[in-house]
């Protein structure tokens, strides 16, 4: 896997994908290491299997840096953040949001500039995966690529999917709202 750090100058130790999650998980709250193992398998529904042999390193390294502390509770590590460890995301925070900006801005900027025939062979690509789990929705950016040159069954197709995609969505996010408004009863 890739860094997770750019080479922003005060932005603290690199990390790996791995790091970064296990942190997040564990300032939500503390954790044994397979319970951690767990969480992370779940959270990737099956897209993707971390091992104990990256997990237990990658926390280990975490406690090196001081971002992790442990304790041995009926013989098994029990790991929890470090007050180090919640300014180190409060910093990757602020620097994943200046990154996410300039995605965002680059993708639109490549898709405006593809010519006809790129567009053409990308928008299939996402006819062709746009099942479930196509993220397509995201971004809308995608849209730009039904600008020119598309037949109407191409563009009703990647439409559909992508409305498709966003009711599921909207209709979570419903469903919390209807959740929280009934506890205030």
């Amino acid at each position: 896997m890739s860094r997770a750090r750019s080479s922003s100058p005060g932005l603290g130790p690199r990390m790996s994908p791995v790091q970064v999650l296990l942190l997040v998980r564990l300032e939500a709250s503390p954790g044994y290491g397979y319970e951690l193992l767990k969480a992370i398998k779940d959270a990737f529904e099956g897209v993707w299997e971390p091992k104990t042999g990256t997990i237990y390193p990658a926390l280990r390294s975490l406690e090196r840096q001081g971002l992790v502390a442990t304790k041995e509770k009926e013989g098994v590590d029990f790991y929890h953040i470090t007050e180090k460890g919640r300014r180190f995301l409060t910093k990757i925070g602020k620097h994943q949001e200046a990154n996410m900006a300039f995605t965002t801005r680059f993708f639109a900027t490549i898709i405006r500039w593809m010519s006809p025939n790129l567009r053409r062979k990308l928008v299939s690509t996402f006819v062709e995966v746009s099942g479930e789990n196509a993220n397509i929705a995201n971004g809308a950016a995608f849209l730009g690529l039904l600008d020119e040159g598309w037949d109407r069954e191409t563009k009703l197709t990647l439409l559909r999917t992508i409305r498709g995609n966003m009711s599921k969505r909207l209709e979570a996010v419903t469903a919390m709202i209807e959740n929280l408004e009934a506890q205030r009863l």
